[in-house]
């Protein structure tokens, strides 16, 4: 591990053991590296697919009860090594119902821990809309940003914290 991911490990843990507890943890990236390809839903590239590696292994240990997809391969790809190393199947929520997500996140007991891997253009909306505030926008390029959102059990302003994860390259 890095000094800079050893760093970002303690903030993370500082983050989450400073919080009142019981609160559910909602951690959501985007979908990895996808193919240039002109298809309304493209396959990732060798670069997303060793991305997805990467995040099964930073995912490894984090407790993740359910994964949350949408219909497009992309995430499913995502996805894929994480629900095999936690021997889950994800579930699948259309990307345009972004309010149908958001139900089953707010349902969330307080113990529970999801992985949501979503599309720039929804996840920050899914952080606002869960209390977490406002986040830098997601441009096309960046594929390496993971938040962690803590929700609070009073219903007030989530905790939120960004890290980045890649490839040994990034």
């Amino acid at each position: 591990m890095t000094h800079a991911a050893r760093i970002a490990a303690k903030l993370l843990l500082a983050a989450v053991f400073c919080l009142p507890v019981p609160a559910a943890t909602i951690i959501l990236v985007r979908h990895a590296e996808r193919s240039g390809a002109m298809s309304a839903d493209p396959p990732l590239t060798s670069a997303g697919e060793e991305r997805a590696k990467v995040l099964a292994h930073v995912l490894k240990d984090s407790g993740i009860d359910r994964i949350y997809v949408t219909e497009l391969r992309r995430t499913q790809q995502t996805a894929e090594p994480v629900a095999a190393r936690l021997h889950l199947k994800p579930i699948v929520v259309a990307a345009k119902d972004t309010d149908a997500l958001l139900t089953q996140l707010r349902e969330l007991s307080d113990d529970q821990t999801v992985l949501v891997i979503g599309h720039s253009n929804t996840l920050p909306l899914i952080v606002d809309r869960l209390g977490g505030g406002s986040i830098p926008p997601m441009p096309e390029t960046e594929y390496d940003r993971l938040i962690v959102l803590v929700t609070s059990p009073s219903g007030g302003k989530a905790h939120v914290v960004t890290l980045r994860y890649g490839t040994a390259t990034n």
